[in-house]
């Protein structure tokens, strides 16, 4: 391991304590002896660290961590890096991703330093949606996660919902928790159609009405009956309230850099970090996202003109 993965392993070793601490003695000495990061880069490095820890955390709150959710939390401390000037190469960023499954709290962590650093809290709200989105829509365990951070870092529900203006489309709403929760029960994507609503709605009612256990074990009505009422419940919450209207949706064309309406090949440049892309068939436009940054490619008109 070369000085600056040393110094890594020192700034994350000290997250454990004091044992921690002295694990990474070592790496400290690097720091001084070599006079190669003064105290600035240090904190640069443990703020690297401590994020790595924390979206990793986040990423595994649904109990997976995906390949694109490994490829965004690279991307983002890279770019962290490069922000604060602790100037890591890929391979100490390779060294804090595999190493973030043994830190502990991390997300809690960040939120303390995230109230003594001015700006902290809103940047890691966006990297906390960036890796919640990289894999398809945000999950509850992860939407969970980041209202966690939130009230740990003491910033507004106003806040956590403007960063997720550029990733998901309803943020934290009462009622889009209510829409996932709806669609979970009916095995169906967040933003399936209404025709696919109905026809989940349909098989699952044939298979639990109560009129097809009437002769079974009274428990066993019970528990079908409930689970019953669960489906209808879910249907009528989501009976004509279908994902957006692809009509309204706009993009920003590759060619001109113009608005328009998001129609399906089209090529466009992502609003947020100008890479470009082709948007999907029609059905897949509400959830593209930018390969690089994770923004949505397509947004409601009002909104899509604040961000020209």
């Amino acid at each position: 391991m070369n000085w600056r993965g040393k110094a890594i392993g020192g700034s994350i070793g000290s997250f454990f304590g004091p044992m921690g601490a002295l694990a990474g003695a070592a790496a400290g000495h690097f720091f001084v002896d070599r006079k190669n990061a003064g105290a600035a880069e240090r904190h640069s490095l443990r703020l690297v660290a401590l994020a790595a820890g924390a979206l990793h955390e986040l990423a595994v709150a649904d109990g997976r961590f995906t390949l694109k959710e490994d490829a965004a939390v690279r991307s983002i401390l890279g770019e962290i890096s490069r922000q604060t000037g602790a100037s890591l190469t890929e391979q100490d960023i390779a060294y804090l991703v595999d190493d973030s499954p043994r830190l502990h709290r991390c997300v809690e962590r960040l939120a303390v330093m995230a109230r003594e650093v001015q700006g902290l809290a809103p940047a890691a709200a966006v990297w906390f949606w960036r890796t919640a989105v990289s894999d398809g829509d945000p999950t509850t365990p992860e939407i969970a996660c980041i209202n966690f951070f939130a009230r740990h870092a003491g910033i507004s529900d106003e806040v956590v919902r403007q960063a997720a203006l550029l990733y998901a489309r309803s943020g934290v709403t009462t009622n889009d928790t209510e829409r996932r929760t709806a669609c979970e029960t009916l095995g169906v994507p967040y933003n399936a159609d209404p025709a696919v609503v109905k026809s989940a709605y349909r098989r699952l009612s044939l298979k639990y009405h109560p009129d097809k256990h009437a002769g079974l074990d009274p428990d066993i009505r019970a528990l079908t009956a409930e689970k019953f009422s669960q489906l209808t419940e879910a249907y009528n919450l989501l009976e004509g309230h279908g994902p957006l209207r692809m009509s309204g949706l706009v993009a920003k064309f590759a060619e001109t850099g113009r608005l328009g309406p998001a129609c399906e090949k089209s090529s466009v440049k992502c609003f947020v970090c100008g890479r470009k892309g082709r948007l999907p068939e029609e059905s897949g436009i509400i959830a593209a996202r930018c390969s690089n940054c994770q923004a949505l490619l397509a947004f409601e008109r009002d909104l899509a003109e604040r961000l020209i």
